[in-house]
């Protein structure tokens, strides 16, 4: 006969509050984890959204230029920042006239029917004219080659999806200029 004395202790059933404790900061450490995970993966997935963005744009631009210059029947004026040619149209010829704006950080293209922007977002940008000797030149009439570098810039430096791209042109050579 077992009498109260005797009677084996129950087992308790539950957590102790160091075992509580103990799980909670171990769910905390992984949840903390998961968070920063995601929080990663959203700046690149921006940054790279950003990047591509900039780089069709500045192909676009590159390839808006180049086949100006291909046209070009002579150049009227050149600066580091800009540039005025005189493009053969197929129906005439006609001035066109490329120039970067730091206050807007845009280039932009004017010819007599309209102004419009050829790349955006733009952080640095210099026109480079070479002549027939290879020497860089600022004398619009013997420029040979022209050269167009931009960088470009968007997102926010502090949230981390921030970048730049850098526009090389190759050098276009002045189809008007007997090369």
């Amino acid at each position: 006969m077992v009498t109260d004395l005797q009677r084996p202790r129950q087992l308790s059933r539950g957590f102790t509050l160091v075992e509580l404790l103990i799980g909670a900061t171990i769910s905390a450490i992984i949840t903390l984890g998961v968070i920063t995970a995601f929080t990663f993966l959203g700046r690149n997935m921006v940054r790279i959204a950003n990047n591509s963005d900039l780089q069709s744009r500045a192909a676009i631009a590159s390839a808006t230029v180049q086949k100006d210059v291909a046209n070009t029947d002579a150049v009227v004026a050149v600066s580091a920042t800009g540039m005025t040619l005189t493009v053969d149209t197929g129906a005439g010829t006609d001035t066109v006239v490329y120039a970067y704006d730091a206050n807007t950080d845009e280039i932009t293209r004017t010819d007599s029917n309209q102004t419009y922007v050829v790349l955006r977002k733009v952080t640095a940008c210099a026109f480079t004219f070479t002549d027939s000797n290879g020497s860089t030149t600022t004398t619009a009439t013997s420029v040979k080659k022209i050269e167009l570098d931009a960088t470009t810039a968007t997102g926010v430096f502090d949230s981390g999806t921030y970048v730049t791209h850098q526009l090389v042109s190759p050098a276009m050579i002045v189809a008007g200029s007997g090369l």
